[in-house]
């Protein structure tokens, strides 16, 4: 690496050239460990200074792109803007922000920016999220109040894309579910979709509506429609994203496996958590149409073509298997995914 000099900020110490080369590759490999990789984008809020500073050059040696937001802004315009730039993680101070709400709100994980007394050296403390509150909006991308509403459960800047290309009179609602381990037991799927059904029914008391999820929460969507429809709504639809890997026998203890295989590695709590209510959950009886979109050349035919014949007791409307590309939420590719979902709506619309 090439000799820099010092860095200087009034009130806090000099930074050496050597000791800045030092912290870059410390902090270099605490990326690294919060999951950045080669390509990714990386989203700050840090005001100009000797922290931002030293923040872009090691973005910059991960191979990382820096995306430096303004530092104070409306919670608002901090969405808009994380939606555009879709990084991987969002670096500020410690403390409350609108960015952080912002990040929050959309599942961007968050890092700490703590500092120390040199200027430009600094701790990355991965950001620890307060217990889920019940009274969170839902996150809506489209808000009008004509056509049949597609709720997508877990929004995050992909599901933004797909919502830009699907029909405009049709509202888009992105609702983010809570963490199990910030609900009060039983922790189950059943009780997460609960939770993310009164959400809707407060930001959209009734129906038609048609319910989407990608992989883990297209279970979630499963057990939202089936609870709305207790309670006498329509529900057109249910598409599941990349959800091949949960589509066991509902009357077997297979989904049990699931659980182990989704995290070999060392598991979160939350990981933990889900693990274990998908070793729990088994589906019950929902008298609507499931669809599934499996990437393309991953999908085991003779494998999916048992869980159909599975899974028609818990579908007795009908159980479609679509493929998309690998990567089927990224341009250009959720153009395809879009086209799938605004056909069976319209399928939908005539035959109700």
């Amino acid at each position: 690496m090439t000799s820099v000099r010092a860095i200087t900020a009034p009130g806090r110490g000099d930074l050496s050239s050597s000791r800045l080369e030092e912290h870059l590759h410390v902090t270099l490999k605490r990326l690294k460990k919060l999951g950045i990789q080669r390509g990714a984008c990386v989203a700050s809020v840090l005001p100009d200074g000797p922290d931002a500073t030293t923040v872009a050059m090691t973005v910059k040696l991960a191979g990382a792109s820096f995306a430096p937001l303004p530092a104070r802004t409306s919670r608002e315009e901090y969405q808009a803007l994380l939606l555009e730039t879709d990084p991987k993680l969002l670096l500020l101070h410690s403390g409350t922000h609108p960015a952080r709400e912002a990040a929050r709100s959309l599942g961007i994980p968050i890092a700490n920016v703590l500092r120390h007394f040199e200027a430009g050296i600094f701790t990355l403390e991965a950001d620890i999220v307060p217990p889920w509150t019940t009274d969170a909006p839902p996150l809506s991308w489209k808000s009008r109040d004509q056509g049949v509403p597609v709720v997508l459960i877990a929004p995050g800047p992909a599901y933004r894309r797909l919502g830009n290309h699907l029909d405009p009179t049709n509202p888009v609602v992105g609702i983010t579910p809570p963490s199990l381990e910030h609900l009060p037991l039983p922790h189950t799927i059943e009780h997460i979709a609960a939770e993310c059904v009164r959400i809707l029914r407060r930001y959209r008391p009734q129906g038609p509506y048609a319910l989407a999820g990608w992989r883990v929460d297209g279970l979630v969507a499963l057990e939202m429609a089936r609870l709305l429809e207790e309670e006498g709504e329509k529900v057109l639809f249910v598409a599941m994203f990349d959800a091949s890997a949960r589509f066991y026998s509902p009357t077997r203890s297979r989904l049990a496996a699931i659980g182990r295989t989704l995290f070999s590695r060392k598991p979160r709590p939350s990981q933990d958590f889900v693990a274990e209510a998908l070793r729990q959950y088994r589906p019950r009886p929902w008298f609507g149409k499931i669809l599934h979109l499996s990437p393309k050349g991953q999908s085991d035919s003779k494998h999916l073509g048992q869980a159909r014949l599975e899974w028609r007791d818990i579908a007795p409307q009908g159980f479609a298997s679509y493929e998309a590309p690998a990567e089927m939420l990224a341009e250009p590719n959720v153009q395809i995914v879009a086209t799938i979902l605004a056909a069976e709506l319209v399928q939908a619309h005539k035959t109700k």
